[in-house]
């Protein structure tokens, strides 16, 4: 039986030999994916802002049998990311699989908002995406081969978040659609992942009385975990997500449906 292209021959190890980059990999759904991702065999460069925490999930993934590398650099600083590409690409080789998860939240009502926080916000989720997605994209398009998945949030179509990073999450969506549509013809497949209220620090930052809230609206009664969003991301990034272009799947617990 003849493999489709970028299909591995051995299905028990789907990622075998893809060098994937997650960012915003120190904690929560970026750690989750790393360990993931490697878990799959792929060779994963773990990259946070946040050094010491991306060597951390590095070094689990090594304790766990695979390989990885942990990176620092603030995915809002176009040098530092391509400096850690470059270092990535020099250890294990070109970027077959990109997560764009570096994010941060916003927080107060809109009438209070400095615009000093709008555009950090705004800066960490969507320009971050852009200068990693674009130091990534021509050694895709140069393979014939790419996965790029990008953290949003069921916030897009709930609103139920700050306006500041729900305006992020949607340009993220409206970044992945336009992208998917650009390069799918070179065998680079771009689709977003938009989880509903996971159990990360970013959640406990709100208050208990915010949290149970958050919790009630969830129907299968409990928050999600990182490693169930990471799950879709590795759905997405093996052969299974070959027919994916500019999708956006929503692993949210039932709090929305979208349509």
């Amino acid at each position: 039986m003849t493999e489709r292209m970028g299909e591995p021959a051995d299905r028990s190890r789907p990622l075998v030999g893809r060098v994937a980059l997650v960012t915003g990999a120190a904690s929560g759904i970026g750690r989750a994916t790393g360990l993931r991702l490697a878990a799959e065999s792929a060779l994963v460069g773990c990259l946070d802002r946040d050094g010491n925490g991306a060597r951390d999930v590095a070094l689990a993934i090594q304790a766990s049998g695979g390989t990885a590398v942990g990176l620092t650099a603030d995915v809002t600083d176009a040098a530092a990311v391509a400096a850690a590409i470059s270092e990535l690409v020099e250890r294990f080789g070109p970027v077959g699989i990109l997560v764009n998860n570096a994010g941060i939240p916003g927080a107060g009502k809109f009438i209070d908002v400095a615009f000093d926080d709008w555009t950090r916000v705004l800066d960490v989720h969507v320009n971050g995406a852009f200068h990693v997605t674009q130091a990534v994209m021509p050694g895709m398009i140069a393979a014939g081969y790419g996965r790029v998945i990008t953290i949003a949030s069921e916030s897009v179509w709930l609103g139920n978040t700050s306006v500041q990073y729900a305006t992020a999450k949607a340009a993220l969506l409206g970044f992945t659609r336009s992208l998917a549509r650009q390069v799918a013809g070179f065998g680079v497949r771009v689709n977003a992942v938009a989880p509903g209220p996971v159990e990360t620090p970013m959640l406990f930052d709100n208050s208990p009385d915010e949290i149970e809230r958050e919790r009630a609206t969830v129907l299968i009664g409990r928050f999600l975990q990182p490693d169930e969003i990471a799950s879709s991301v590795a759905f997405l990034a093996g052969p299974g997500g070959d027919a994916y272009v500019g999708q956006v799947i929503s692993p949210n617990g039932g709090t929305v449906f979208p349509g």
